[in-house]
């Protein structure tokens, strides 16, 4: 068979949860004798153009053609976020080209919703995985601007807002106009190509109306659509996409797990925040209750992720942290390296403030290690409390600083999280499970 994957980004350059989730299936499928291309996003806000060539590899046995965009010299800037022409054109070429005989997107979030018409009208079977919420939110996150999480349930107006708030034009025009009028030369601007254009409202002021009819009516094309968690369909399914959408949990490429030999021995209790280093993934809570608790010789924290992607945040975080002699940033690791991560970590941290279910959960689980994460989204699906590891209320630093403090004082909680994990599923599950997937949609389309 030779299937095609559609997706955001793509390794090694950009590592995500998505993206290491997308390999492992595709180079999973390799090893089972398939035919597999992958089609992703490489450079995406860089180059003098919108459209600025691509380049083929071969990504660690997996064939990868990387398109270099810059989203900000589209020809129409906020609608080609969601519908791009382009992007259309070039598919339909491409397809005609590697002829597949299916086709498997994980993200759409560069490469718009339009790549689903021209797969389609090739007759060519599509399933489309739920990684993110960027069907229902143009932000991607489910989170508002003002941090608090949105269910998806808003007004078209309610949507625009939050992508405008904080710009030049919705300052001014709030406190120049009453809100009705606000309301409307906004709204108006969005529709305006020309408007909508201008540097401060490229990517924000975004016809809401128009993507949300494109969402529904492209991802109701696919012939197979599959979400990992009964949260994530629950939002979905608030959201107003009716079409049947199937729970498929992830599965997890842990072949660096040979090399994991338990926990390196450690008198102090070692916490890990790894993922991510940006707001919405909640680092500067984790410091800040950490700093909480007076931890001195009894209790480490060890942060792993890239601070420079951020630098305003990273130095942020670096401020919070005050040269806290038991606080240690340990910048990026490769996926293979996981192994020794989880061996100096005894308990992960995930501390995020949006709907977030982040892989690296069941990663921890797979050597042992407890979760400490938000009572909120996917992580409280997976993570029970007092079971595989705790809860704490979302956002609330001493509930969070309490959680660990548990862990420190209470005798016995940690051995007694341990030994209550379960079992996790495998890469090598999840491909048998595709592969009948596959086979069953391409059985339907024949």
């Amino acid at each position: 068979m030779k299937i095609f994957f559609l997706t955001h980004f793509y390794p090694p350059h950009h590592i995500g949860g998505t993206e290491n989730y997308t390999h492992g299936l595709a180079k999973g499928l390799v090893n089972a004798g398939h035919q597999v291309q992958v089609l992703c996003v490489e450079e995406w806000e860089s180059g003098a153009q919108y459209w600025n060539g691509f380049t083929d590899d071969v990504y660690d046995t997996v064939p990868v053609r990387r398109l270099n965009l810059n989203w900000t010299r589209a020809a129409n800037v906020n609608r080609d976020l969601y519908d791009n022409p382009f992007i259309a054109n070039y598919l339909e070429k491409y397809l005609r080209e590697i002829k597949p005989d299916l086709v498997h997107i994980t993200s759409c979030i560069t490469l718009s919703a339009s790549v689903i018409a021209p797969i389609k009208r090739a007759r060519l079977p599509l399933v489309v995985s739920l990684t993110d919420f960027w069907f229902i939110c143009p932000r991607v996150t489910l989170l508002r601007s003002d941090q608090q999480p949105c269910d998806g349930r808003v007004t078209e107006w309610d949507c625009l807002e939050c992508l405008l708030r904080g710009s030049k034009v919705e300052k001014w025009s709030r406190c120049i106009f009453p809100k009705p009028i606000m309301v409307n030369l906004l709204t108006g601007i969005s529709k305006n190509n020309t408007l909508s254009r201008l540097r401060g409202l490229r990517g924000m002021a975004m016809d809401i109306h128009g993507r949300r009819v494109v969402m529904q009516q492209s991802l109701a094309q696919a012939d197979r659509v599959l979400i990992a968690s009964q949260v994530g369909l629950d939002l979905f399914r608030g959201a107003g996409f009716a079409m049947p959408i199937d729970i498929v949990h992830y599965g997890h490429d842990l072949t660096w797990l040979d090399a994991y030999h338990g926990k390196t021995p450690s008198r102090a209790i070692r916490f890990g925040f790894s993922g991510q280093i940006a707001p919405m993934k909640g680092p500067q809570l984790l410091i800040e209750a950490f700093r909480a608790i007076g931890a001195n010789d009894d209790a480490r924290l060890l942060i792993y992720g890239n601070l420079d992607k951020d630098p305003a945040f990273g130095q942020h975080l670096r401020a919070l942290a005050h040269q806290h002699p038991a606080i240690e940033f340990r910048g990026t690791y490769a996926h293979t390296a996981s192994a020794q991560v989880f061996a100096d970590m005894d308990v992960l941290v995930v501390p995020s403030l949006w709907n977030d279910y982040p892989l690296i959960i069941n990663e921890a689980f797979a050597t042992g290690t407890p979760v400490i994460a938000s009572d909120f989204g996917g992580m409280s699906e997976f993570v029970k409390h007092a079971t595989n590891g705790l809860l704490f209320m979302r956002g609330d630093r001493d509930d969070l600083a309490h959680q660990l403090k548990r862990i420190i004082t209470e005798p016995g909680l940690l051995a007694q999280l341990c030994a209550q994990i379960p079992p996790v599923k495998t890469m090598a599950q999840a491909v048998d499970e595709m592969q009948q997937i596959y086979q069953s949609v391409l059985t339907t389309n024949s």
